[in-house]
């Protein structure tokens, strides 16, 4: 069990004990129940994000992703992020297992910090609606305000922290070997 599924549990643990405490076993059930209908609702979505993460993975070359979003692209590569960042589709079961898989095809943490970073504040697919709930003028300012800050932040974290992909790296590769099946017919003789 990694870090990430520990600290999870403990947290799921604390909030059943909390739930527990405030409306008893009727209460932690009603939370479980909602939580399971919420993977139920989410996992086709699930499977098409890491379908997807795994034929890009198989499809792109690692030494392109290395030379336009890894280390050698010196500050073109948040740039690249940031665009590609604010113009791919999807949430957050789409976007973080292509991240994960365009770092371990090369590209630079940095480059990855800004994809997320333009995602998260330039979505070119969300612009409209926020123009239309909160107007043209706020959705400028808030876009001018923000227009820096993926570039920014790649470029601060592959400027001072270069050799965090490479840790990143291995974790990721834990995380995949952990969900890979393994083949209980192989037998070392």
């Amino acid at each position: 069990m990694n870090k990430t599924a520990i600290g999870m549990a403990i947290i799921a643990f604390f909030m059943a004990v909390t739930a527990y405490t405030q409306g008893g076993f009727p209460l932690v059930t009603e939370g479980v129940e909602l939580g399971m209908r919420t993977l139920i609702g989410i996992f086709p979505f699930l499977i098409l994000a890491f379908a997807v993460a795994g034929l890009v993975s198989v499809l792109i070359k690692k030494d392109s992703v290395s030379k336009w979003l890894g280390a050698e692209a010196g500050w073109k590569g948040p740039f690249y992020g940031t665009v590609i960042g604010a113009m791919v589709p999807g949430g957050p079961f789409f976007f973080y297992p292509l991240m994960a898989t365009l770092i371990m095809s090369g590209a630079s943490v940095g480059t990855m910090i800004s994809f997320v970073a333009a995602k998260t504040l330039w979505n070119v697919a969300r612009l409209p609606i926020e123009i239309v709930f909160v107007g043209l003028e706020l959705t400028a300012i808030r876009f001018l305000v923000t227009v820096a800050f993926p570039v920014l932040a790649g470029t601060l974290v592959n400027t001072f922290f270069p050799k965090l992909a490479e840790r990143i790296k291995e974790d990721i590769q834990l995380l995949q070997q952990k969900k890979q099946p393994t083949n209980r017919g192989d037998s070392v003789d």
